[in-house]
């Protein structure tokens, strides 16, 4: 015998499996190729969205990041130096501090959701690549 309650419970676990299946892998940072990036494709997309609110058309702390030109010429205050390092991420302060426990201050963004794996993935990437203009 169908019973309208067992249809209901299926369609509910049904739809929870696809939700779960949809969340992404915080345990595994991606590994993606620096010649797959593009600046304004991938990376300044990620800085309008996730950063926007204090570092795009405007400078806090010496960060800039409305164009390809403010970041790479960002000189970070707390950092004492440029933000980012062509060839070296483990060297810029802007990977720094979008990783879980910067060495100095807080993690960036401070209001609003920490980026994703995969977009931390992204900008590391963009900079192992030279943090070329393209």
């Amino acid at each position: 015998m169908y019973h309208p309650l067992t249809a209901l419970l299926l369609f509910v676990l049904f739809f929870s499996i696809g939700c779960i299946s949809n969340v992404e892998d915080i345990s595994e940072t991606p590994d993606i190729n620096p010649n797959d990036i593009s600046y304004s494709a991938d990376i300044q997309p990620i800085f309008t969205s996730s950063c926007g609110s204090c570092h795009i058309n405007s400078s806090t702390n010496g960060v800039n990041l409305t164009s390809y030109s403010t970041t790479i010429n960002s000189t970070g205050s707390v950092a004492g130096g440029p933000i980012v390092v062509p060839g070296e991420p483990e060297n810029s302060p802007l990977v720094e501090k979008i990783k879980p426990d910067p060495s100095y201050g807080s993690r960036m963004p401070t209001t609003g959701q920490y980026l994703t794996p995969t977009e931390i993935a992204k900008i590391e990437a963009w900079i192992t690549g030279g943090a070329e203009d393209n």
